[in-house]
């Protein structure tokens, strides 16, 4: 049985051309003295599943994430990630995979002279390493908000930046806390990540207006729940109070980036 069909039987409902199934075949393979014994020793079908996920179709994602996801979920476990970390983290995971910003996606840098399940885990340890050391870097969380005035804004939002900065802090956050997985990865995709709503859409399997429902319905209840714990917790004019919301809601971006990166 030739290696591009015992691909297609592993994966019949996937498509890789011809072409470029020989192309990673060929890849991989590199100047090997003994190519036959090279090609023995690939993953056959965790290279052709790859490829097709290099093409973004939705069952190629979908049978990657049957395949792969428990597992990496499992070696995260290990770390002592919380869960929501661990969500986090496989997203990030996916993105650089599977979303070509900037250039070809991660994935196709896959060469199958390993399980693409281990593959995949080490790049899911190095994210995960990476923000614990992002994280220890950080040398206080109380500064999230410290620059959202510059000297552009005018003197009112200054003011009222200096003397809320606490308390602006704590009502972000605390809102932050309360979106699901989704809301939290879409607003990091597209204000971090800087992802177009088609490559976001492209990342779930859904059209980008949905993406983009997705990203306002996101916004739209960090900035609602911000103000809710905000106003739990500090007594202001409703004047202030708007002008303050308009301060979160400027530099929403910032803020974000400092929580989530």
């Amino acid at each position: 049985m030739g290696l591009l069909e015992r691909a297609r039987l592993a994966w019949p409902e996937l498509m890789v051309t011809d072409e470029a199934f020989a192309a990673a075949v060929t890849s991989a393979v590199g100047d090997a003295p003994d190519v036959g014994a090279a090609i023995d020793e690939l993953a056959i079908e965790d290279l052709y599943l790859a490829q097709a996920c290099a093409t973004g179709a939705t069952p190629a994602l979908a049978a990657f994430g049957v395949m792969c996801d428990a597992a990496l979920r499992a070696g995260l476990r290990q770390m002592n990630l919380a869960d929501d970390v661990i969500d986090d983290v496989l997203h990030e995971v996916k993105t650089k995979l599977f979303v070509a910003s900037p250039g070809a996606p991660k994935i196709t840098t896959y060469s199958g002279r390993a399980a693409l399940k281990s593959w995949t885990r080490t790049v899911a340890t190095r994210i995960a390493v990476d923000r614990l050391r992002a994280r220890e870097a950080t040398t206080s969380e109380d500064d999230v908000l410290e620059h959202l005035a510059d000297s552009a804004d005018n003197p009112e939002l200054a003011h009222l930046r200096a003397r809320y900065t606490t308390e602006l802090k704590l009502a972000f956050e605390a809102a932050l806390a309360t979106l699901d997985v989704r809301e939290r990865n879409v607003l990091r995709h597209h204000f971090i990540d800087r992802l177009t709503l088609d490559e976001v859409g492209a990342l779930y399997g859904v059209h980008k207006a949905t993406a983009s429902r997705w990203l306002e319905a996101a916004r739209t209840a960090l900035s609602k729940r911000t103000r809710a714990h905000f106003q739990g917790t500090v007594q202001v004019m409703p004047s202030e109070l708007e002008s303050i919301m308009r301060l979160v809601q400027s530099h929403v971006d910032l803020s974000l980036s400092r929580v989530l990166a």
